[in-house]
């Protein structure tokens, strides 16, 4: 599931950059090719990531039935269970607010039964995640796969049988340059709040392995690493779109604009 994530992640990557030089006149063969083969790729390996996630799905029913409570918004151990489509999760009435859902849906894609049973995060007492953040995380994760799929079944279509992008379809598929890394972290969000309360499942609570370490040196700690990675990140996405430029200007440095600059 992760490696098909990661070859995703890198698809849309490589096709968000050439769709930018395509959108500046950049027809070189190499950035067709590129931009085809993005495309392709992510046009293949989603429906093969949809079924290792089903199959995902139906080992975490078995080893993690807490997890994947939270994740679909089921309270009540049930048989037929909807599939929640929208729903804000409150956890004092242990309810969803503002349903929508599909009968017996849910039941359907996580036991291949209509009328399978599925254990609602009742039945585990205090023992489960928090249900928001994972409950929103995993749609976050499935709502961009799905857009991934649609926008790269459609894409394939136009360099297919068109032989070239709509200016409509390249300016999307620059937005979602980093669309796979979106649903890959929320993907890890839906991994690492969903096994709370435990560190090692059903073995180890999070609580009994806490650190003795001073909270206060805990979070400089952690303020350290967000503002290193924060750094690194914002260095990764300028040196990308650095270079995706500098290829748009054959090689040659990019114009840096320097109005409102004085020199020293």
């Amino acid at each position: 599931h992760m490696l098909l994530a990661s070859g995703l992640t890198g698809s849309f990557l490589m096709a968000g950059i050439s769709a930018y030089r395509w959108l500046n006149s950049d027809r070189a063969p190499e950035v067709m090719a590129s931009l085809r083969t993005g495309m392709m790729v992510a046009a293949v390996l989603i429906p093969v990531q949809i079924m290792v996630g089903d199959m995902h799905g139906l080992n975490t029913l078995h080893y993690q039935p807490a997890k994947l409570a939270a994740m679909e918004g089921i309270w009540k151990t049930q048989r037929g269970v909807p599939a929640v489509l929208f729903a804000i999760p409150d956890q004092t009435t242990e309810s969803n607010r503002y349903e929508i859902a599909i009968p017996k849906l849910a039941s359907m894609y996580l036991t291949h039964d209509w009328n399978g049973e599925v254990q609602g995060i009742k039945a585990f007492g205090d023992k489960h995640p928090p249900v928001g953040p994972v409950f929103w995380a995993f749609r976050i994760m499935v709502g961009m796969g799905l857009l991934m799929l649609a926008v790269s079944w459609f894409a394939s279509y136009e360099l297919k049988f068109k032989k070239a992008l709509s200016r409509r379809t390249a300016m999307v598929l620059v937005a979602m340059t980093f669309a796979g890394w979106v649903a890959l972290v929320s993907g890890w969000y839906v991994t690492e709040i969903g096994r709370q309360p435990w560190l090692v499942y059903g073995v180890l609570t999070t609580a009994q392995a806490a650190s003795t370490v001073p909270a206060r040196n805990i979070a400089l700690s952690l303020a350290m690493y967000l503002t290193l990675y924060a750094a690194l990140l914002s260095a990764y996405v300028s040196v990308v779109f650095y270079l995706a430029k500098k290829a748009v200007h054959g090689g040659k440095e990019p114009q840096l604009n320097t109005r409102g600059l004085r020199h020293v």
